[in-house]
């Protein structure tokens, strides 16, 4: 696979992520919390594991998986917060399927555009946080995933490893 090839897998992986997470943090249901969502707070440990485990057959579709969680929820009187929850993961797709396309075409115009910035030499730090936040403005998620591939590229992420090859 070539490289243009691989970057254009991991810009798609990544700008739907970015879109999902950016939409969900905006528009996301109270109550969710690092441990599980409020709505599950009432439930005993045997009850919560029973929800758990409709995630955890491999067996059912997502719209079976929706459907035990509904009935779940019904049963235990949070159905409206399940109901909030699949409207929301829906609206988010919708989001990513409109917005992911117009990103993804501004990637490279966007690449070039930084490249310039970064290795004009003949102007002050200041100056080049001003074009770079003049993109920012003009292509708003276009340099974060930019900046997110040159980490992964190098490796200089905590958890990613370098994927280039010294000789």
């Amino acid at each position: 696979m070539s490289f243009n090839t691989s970057l254009f897998i991991l810009v798609v992986a990544f700008s739907s992520l970015a879109l999902c997470q950016k939409e969900e943090k905006k528009s996301g249901p109270p109550g969710h919390f690092l441990f599980g969502p409020s709505y599950l707070a009432n439930l005993t440990k045997e009850e919560k594991q029973e929800y758990y485990g409709i995630f955890k057959n491999q067996k059912l579709t997502i719209k079976q998986q929706e459907e035990q969680r509904l009935a779940f929820a019904k049963k235990h009187g949070f159905e409206q917060a399940i109901k909030d929850d699949i409207k929301l993961k829906e609206e988010n797709h919708e989001v990513v399927r409109k917005e992911r396309p117009e990103l993804i075409k501004n990637l490279l115009t966007v690449h070039n555009e930084l490249m310039k910035i970064f290795d004009n030499k003949d102007q002050t730090l200041s100056q080049q946080e001003e074009a770079v936040s003049a993109l920012r403005e003009k292509y708003p998620n276009a340099p974060a995933t930019l900046y997110y591939i040159s980490r992964l590229i190098t490796g200089q992420d905590r958890k990613a490893k370098p994927h280039h090859k010294h000789h």
